[in-house]
């Protein structure tokens, strides 16, 4: 699973898979920012790849762990499928 992971690219539509998934369990980026000590500017830059550090990345990471690597995966390729179409 690692090495699919490794394809999933920070902008705008790893955001969007994000915030989606926030939105379906009810909270936004600001509520879930709070408790992992970011900030919403900081977790919108990581996931879009303004901001690309070794933080940015361990965050970037975090979003994928809490929706599931394999769900966050299926989001991110329909997405992008959609995009090319």
């Amino acid at each position: 699973m690692a090495d699919k992971v490794k394809s999933i690219q920070p902008g705008p539509i790893f955001y969007d898979v994000f915030l989606v998934y926030l939105r379906v369990i009810g909270t936004n980026l600001k509520d879930w920012c709070a408790p992992h000590g970011v900030t919403a500017t900081n977790a919108k830059s990581a996931a879009t790849g303004g901001w690309n550090g070794t933080k940015a990345r361990a965050l970037r990471q975090k979003m994928i762990d809490e929706v599931g690597e394999e769900t966050f995966l299926r989001l991110y390729t329909e997405r992008l499928r959609r995009e090319a179409a």
